[in-house]
C-alpha cells in the first residue's frame, strides 16, 4: 500500500476537497491503487499556500496532526464587511471607519493567548447534520458556539495597497476570518480578510510545497514518507521478544516509558504511535 504526504501549495479558489480529489486520482492514475486520501485541516477556498495530503496509512495520523500549530499571512480590510467575511461573499455592511496602524495595534494584545471564537457561518461545522454554509446560503437561522483557541502569534507585517497584512501563529481550528471580524468590532468598526496564504501547518511548511501539477508529473519524487511526520515526535525502541509481543497486541509495562506519544519502532521498525497507559506501552495507532 502506497502511504505518505503531499505537502500541497494549495491555489486559490479550490477547496481542501477538491485537492483531494486531484491528489486520489494521481494516485490510482501513477500507483495503480485506490487508496485512502484525506486532508489534515481545512483551509478556505479563498486561501492558498500549505495543505497537507495523507495517502494510506498516513490519513490514520489525522488526530495527531491536529494538536499542531498553523501559521498564516493574512490581510484584513476594514471599513467594510460581507457575509462570508472574506472577499467571496456578499458586501453587508459598508461605511465603518478605516483604523490607522497604531489603533490596530492597541486592540491586538487582547487576542493574543487563549480566547473564544464564534466561527464564521459559512464554515464547514456540522449543524445538526448538515454544514453550516448550507443553511447560511439557504438563508436559515442558527447560532454557532464559541470555541477556544489560542493566538501565539499576532502583528503587523506590512501593507499591501492599504491592507494591512498580520503575521499570525495560531492553534489548529482558529478561523482567521473570525479573527478579523473581532479585532474590526474591537475598534468599533467592520472587517473582513481579503486574503489568506497558511505559511506553515504542524511540521509542514510552504518553503518545501508543491503545486498539483508538479505532483502529477512526478508522484514518486514528491511523496514524503510516514517518517517525516514520526520523526518529530519522540522514538522508543522496543527490542526482541519484547519487540514481538507489542507486534502482537500485548501491553507491557517500561520504566522508562515518555509521557507524552512517541513513535515506536519494533527491532527499527517502525510500528506506530503509541501512548503511556499507567506506565504501559499502548499501541494507540499501528503504522504497519
Amino acid at each position: 500500500m502506497i502511504s505518505g504526504f503531499y505537502n500541497v501549495l494549495k491555489p486559490t479558489g479550490m477547496t481542501s476537497s477538491d485537492v483531494v480529489v486531484k491528489v486520489r486520482g494521481i494516485v490510482r492514475r501513477h500507483f495503480g491503487e485506490a487508496s485512502k486520501v484525506g486532508h489534515f485541516g481545512t483551509l478556505d477556498p479563498a486561501g492558498a499556500g500549505v495543505l497537507p495530503i495523507a495517502v494510506g496509512r498516513a490519513t490514520r495520523l489525522f488526530d495527531y496532526a491536529g494538536k499542531d500549530g498553523k501559521y498564516y499571512r493574512a490581510g484584513f480590510t476594514f471599513g467594510v464587511e460581507t457575509d462570508t467575511i472574506d472577499s467571496f461573499g456578499v458586501v453587508t455592511k459598508t461605511g465603518g471607519k478605516t483604523p490607522t496602524i497604531d489603533e490596530i495595534k492597541e486592540v491586538l494584545p487582547k487576542f493574543i493567548g487563549k480566547i473564544v471564537q464564534i466561527p464564521p457561518k459559512y464554515s464547514s461545522i456540522s449543524v445538526n447534520g448538515k454544514r453550516a454554509y448550507d443553511l447560511a446560503r439557504e438563508g436559515k437561522e442558527f447560532e454557532l458556539s464559541g470555541r477556544g483557541v489560542e493566538i501565539s502569534e499576532l502583528k503587523i507585517s506590512g501593507e499591501t495597497a492599504g491592507v494591512p497584512v498580520f503575521d499570525i501563529g495560531c492553534s489548529g481550528g482558529t478561523y482567521i476570518r473570525s479573527l478579523a471580524r473581532d479585532i474590526a468590532y474591537a475598534l468599533d468598526t467592520v472587517g473582513y480578510m481579503s486574503f489568506i496564504i497558511r505559511l506553515r501547518s504542524g511540521f509542514f511548511d510552504i518553503g518545501n510545497a508543491v503545486t498539483i501539477d508538479e505532483i502529477e508529473a512526478a508522484p514518486e519524487k514528491h511523496l514524503l514518507p510516514l517518517t517525516f511526520f514520526t520523526d518529530n515526535l519522540l522514538r522508543f525502541d522496543v527490542r526482541g521478544a519484547n519487540a514481538e509481543k507489542v507486534l502482537n497486541g500485548v501491553k507491557l509495562k517500561f520504566v522508562d516509558l515518555p509521557a507524552e506519544d512517541m513513535a515506536v519502532y519494533a527491532d527499527g521498525r517502525l510500528l506506530g504511535i503509541g501512548t503511556n497507559d499507567n506506565g504501559c506501552l499502548n499501541i494507540a495507532t499501528r503504522l504497519i
